[in-house]
């Protein structure tokens, strides 16, 4: 994995994150609900499968937009970068696309690494400690702890993996705290 961009937010923010989203041109957009939810905060993380990148226009309305490249994203586009690293307060959180880039597979919704190990997989695919991991890929939320570390996948804003509305997440950091709510569109 290539060395990853480090943003700086300030203290106590919060990140709207999405993923999987998979526009269209003149199909699929993002849910007038996502941006109800994302309402107020200081980041729009696009952690991939973005699609058409208008969308990243409309979500910029919000806050400053990252975002980390997936399959379905143009190569070319300066605005996605393979891994990020987000400095917030305290913590240093990783974003990405595929987890397993990082060492770390989900099989069957659960992690599947040797918690003991996790820290030390993770710090060296970001080349630093890692706090949160968030991740993509799977069109299914998950909040999971292991070896000290949280990851969050917000799922799928407009594709999800098990029928019902789409989801999204919004991180709050406040000092060493993390809080995370994934949000049901």
């Amino acid at each position: 994995m290539k060395t990853p961009e480090i943003t700086a937010l300030r203290e106590g923010g919060r990140i709207g994150v999405v993923a999987d989203t998979h526009c269209e041109p003149a199909g699929r957009r993002l849910p007038d609900s996502l941006f109800e939810a994302f309402a107020g905060v200081d980041l729009v993380l696009h952690l991939g499968d973005c699609g058409d990148p208008g969308a990243l226009d409309d979500l910029a309305r919000l806050a400053p937009v990252l975002a980390t490249r997936g399959a379905d994203d143009r190569p070319a586009d300066p605005r996605y970068a393979d891994a990020r690293v987000i400095l917030a307060a305290a913590l240093s959180i990783g974003a990405l696309f595929d987890l397993g880039r990082a060492g770390v597979d989900v099989v069957d919704g659960k992690l599947g690494v040797v918690p003991k190990e996790v820290a030390a997989v993770v710090a060296s695919a970001f080349g630093r400690p890692i706090d949160c991991v968030l991740f993509a890929a799977t069109h299914a939320p998950l909040v999971a702890h292991a070896g000290g570390t949280l990851f969050v996948n917000p799922g799928s804003a407009t594709l999800p993996a098990r029928p019902g509305p789409g989801t999204a997440a919004v991180i709050e950091t406040t000092g060493a705290v993390i809080g995370v709510e994934i949000v049901r569109l």
